[in-house]
């Protein structure tokens, strides 16, 4: 029989195999892939190895009672059991599990995500207090992950940071975001908006009585008062507040074939990716977002200052609350119209330069044939022509007067 949930991590062989690895994410990947393992099984998993099984017939068996999950997660699974087995000196035939890959239905995730809007936001934040604040429009603004934001320490952040660009002065609050704390193990700066800026000083001011009061709440869990990240929670904490605030918004629709959320909290990285996407150049976006083949690009053909500058760009794009956000947006229709006039006048300008050319071009030429009808005046006056025409002229009329 399999043992209680709460102590599975705990048993020899899980502790054992769990060791290999530093990442929380991997762990809890791994815990949770092999206690549905074992469950479906339904035997220990200390006594596992001890019988001869049939290890093809029980992944087999594993692979039927999860073969309704998305794709990705059931690869996931079907990853930690396999690496599990070889840990533990069970090798099967790769042919065997190419077989059993093969018959996992689609690539994509199956849940339909739903993408909220500025005020869809406004409304599912406005329902959180004040580390919910600060912590999901830190999110919402930056394009973070959310383990990178659980992860940003306090001297990570320069809420006043200041970038020099072509001699004007701009201030974008800044967050360094460590190689160890990213998915790609690749450091980046990510930029928040001055709301999320304003949530996280309120939410500064009562962080250190917030610590010593979950501290001495945690009784199933050590928690350190001398914690120095900035937001001194976990992954749980963060679903928990985000799920909450979903149902108050009335916003916690759920998809028919995966029972999941559509509006979930990873959503809050399309939400960044789409609305920022559609006013800076894709790429940059890519690179704030923290995605690796964008990220050395960027960083390659362009300063922190040039990525601070296109941010604030498009800071209005991922405003939630700030009434700036209509301000920026107005101020970037009018230096688009600015822009769009100055082509005009250029063009204008432009025109009216070829006009002066041309101009410039009949006078000179006017000049040459009064110059040249002047010497041919001359060149007849010297020969006696003009006298003589002027002669025939006076005879003629003379005639035709009689």
């Amino acid at each position: 029989m399999a043992r209680k949930e709460k102590n599975f991590k705990d048993i020899p062989c899980i502790k054992k195999f769990l060791a290999l690895y530093s990442s929380k994410n991997s762990r809890t990947a791994y815990i949770f892939a092999l206690k549905n393992f074992f469950k479906i099984l339904n035997i220990d998993p200390e006594e596992y190895f001890k019988q001869k099984r049939d290890y093809e017939e029980d992944i087999r068996k594993f692979f039927a009672e999860i073969k309704n999950r998305p794709p990705k997660t059931i690869r996931l699974m079907l990853s930690a059991v396999r690496t599990f087995l070889s840990e533990n000196d069970i090798e099967l035939p790769e042919k065997f599990w190419r077989s059993i890959r093969r018959k996992i239905k689609g690539r994509r995730a199956l849940t339909i995500d739903e993408i909220p809007s500025n005020e869809q936001l406004r409304r599912i934040i406005s329902h959180m207090d004040v580390k919910g604040k600060a912590f999901f429009l830190t999110l919402a603004s930056s394009g973070m992950r959310i383990g990178e934001a659980l992860k940003i320490k306090l001297d990570d952040i320069d809420l006043d940071r200041k970038y020099e660009i072509n001699g004007e002065t701009i201030t974008v609050p800044t967050i360094t975001i460590r190689g160890e704390y990213t998915k790609t193990g690749s450091p980046r700066k990510a930029f928040i908006s001055k709301e999320a800026k304003e949530a996280i000083e309120e939410w500064l001011k009562i962080r250190e009585r917030y610590i010593k009061t979950a501290s001495a709440k945690s009784h199933r869990y050590s928690k350190s008062i001398d914690d120095d990240r900035v937001f001194p929670f976990e992954n749980n904490t963060a679903y928990v507040m985000w799920g909450n605030a979903l149902k108050k918004a009335g916003f916690d629709k759920k998809d028919k074939t995966t029972n999941v959320t559509t509006m979930h909290i990873h959503v809050l990285r399309k939400f960044f990716r789409t609305r920022m996407g559609a006013v800076i150049p894709v790429d940059i976006t890519e690179a704030l977002m923290g995605h690796e083949g964008y990220l050395t690009e960027a960083y390659r053909k362009y300063s922190d200052s040039d990525l601070a500058k296109f941010y604030l760009k498009g800071e209005h794009s991922v405003m939630i609350f700030n009434e700036a956000a209509e301000i920026a947006k107005l101020r970037e229709e009018v230096e688009q119209r600015n822009k769009q006039l100055q082509e005009v006048v250029n063009g204008v300008v432009s025109e009216n330069l070829a006009l002066k050319k041309e101009l410039q071009e009949l006078k000179k030429r006017v000049k040459e044939l009064e110059d040249l009808a002047h010497e041919a005046h001359e060149i007849m006056d010297k020969a006696g022509l003009i006298k003589m025409g002027e002669e025939m002229v006076e005879g003629l009329a003379k005639k035709y007067q009689k």
